[in-house]
């Protein structure tokens, strides 16, 4: 009988247990929690390092400059043991990035509109501050592109670039790493469609495409990615929504599997996850878009695995566990699901 140890991030007071450890039990599905960690103020985002000894999350605190903790990862019982923590220099922190040597990690503040840049020192897993990066401009929407708003990184499989989805100004901004000096150059900046809102972004594991889902206008844009000089060439964009549907709703997470043969994007509103079966050239084509099993999908994570996913709903305070179909990529409901209040990330250690 397998077990899988993940933790969830969630809107919680700072009383409150608001990262949550829990286990993916994958014959069937079900989900059991281990253990909470109260202490910190909306942890609404998390990421463990590739040994799966440490783990790091934010805390989104609005207009304010938040922070961003390390902890170290009891794997037994899931209980976190705290490291050292570090302002972010800018608001409403929403994402973690690590780099592939565990050495570097980049945070970005959606309100603040920039980046820090920490080290990571491996004896024990603290976090140094290391460099910072602000951008500027904004976007045709008035009501959420009125300034920059870095929503997440990405580094490339080569580890050279970070690559940041500004919501705010509809781009890409592309930074070469400098590992020894612990610095980030910025080297140019990939225009998306106005208005589009780009917020997360995920690799294909041949590391030649970058899939971007669009938060403002409910598209993924597929690119190809030239790696020497991280150069983004748009081949693609696809609606998550079903044709002529017109309400309220936006995007939210995107995820490849790890053999590169389906891709998932989820909707807030519609409240579903679209289902992408990926085909020549990276493309996209659609398999179909199901119910997520509750509201607002802010955050979704595939099993380690790759049997499962479980989908985070905000709004109805569960999580929802699927079990990904190996041939087609479909979704089907195990029949599984855990109660927690406003959970928005989940991550697999």
């Amino acid at each position: 009988m397998g077990q899988q140890l993940f933790f969830v991030g969630s809107y919680a007071a700072k009383e409150q247990e608001g990262i949550s450890a829990m286990v993916l039990h994958t014959e069937d599905g079900k989900i059991t929690r281990l253990s909470g960690q109260a202490g910190i103020f909306n942890p609404s985002f998390l990421r463990s390092n590739e040994a799966g000894t440490r783990l790091y999350v934010v805390s989104e605190t609005g207009a304010e400059p938040g922070s961003v903790y390390s902890f170290v990862i009891h794997a037994d019982n899931g209980e976190l043991k705290a490291i050292n923590e570090w302002t972010t220099k800018g608001g409403s922190p929403c994402h973690v990035e690590i780099d592939a040597t565990g050495k570097l990690l980049i945070v970005t503040n959606y309100s603040g509109g920039n980046l820090c840049l920490y080290g990571i020192e491996n004896e024990d897993g603290s976090l140094v501050p290391a460099d910072f990066a602000a951008h500027e401009g904004g976007g045709p929407r008035n009501d959420r592109q009125e300034v920059p708003h870095p929503h997440s990184a990405i580094i490339d499989p080569a580890n050279r670039y970070a690559l940041i989805a500004d919501l705010g100004t509809d781009q890409i901004v592309h930074y070469a790493i400098d590992h020894d000096a612990r610095k980030l150059d910025r080297q140019h900046a990939t225009a998306l469609p106005a208005g589009a809102g780009p917020r997360h972004m995920a690799f294909h594991p041949n590391g030649q495409v970058l899939y971007v889902i669009n938060e403002l206008d409910s598209t993924v844009a597929v690119f190809s990615y030239e790696a020497e000089k991280s150069q983004l060439t748009l081949k693609q964009v696809i609606s998550t929504l079903p044709e002529g549907y017109g309400e309220e709703t936006t995007c939210a997470d995107i995820h490849v599997t790890a053999d590169g043969r389906f891709l998932y994007a989820s909707n807030r509103g519609h409240d579903s996850i679209a289902v992408y079966r990926i085909a020549a050239e990276g493309k996209l084509e659609l398999v179909e878009i199901t119910s997520s099993g509750g509201m607002t999908p802010r955050n979704f994570a595939i099993s380690p695995d790759g049997r499962y996913l479980l989908a985070a709903n905000q709004n109805t305070d569960n999580i929802v566990t699927f079990r990904i179909d190996g041939e087609t990529g479909a979704l089907r409901p195990t029949g599984h699901e855990i109660a927690m209040s406003k959970p928005v990330c989940i991550a697999f250690v």
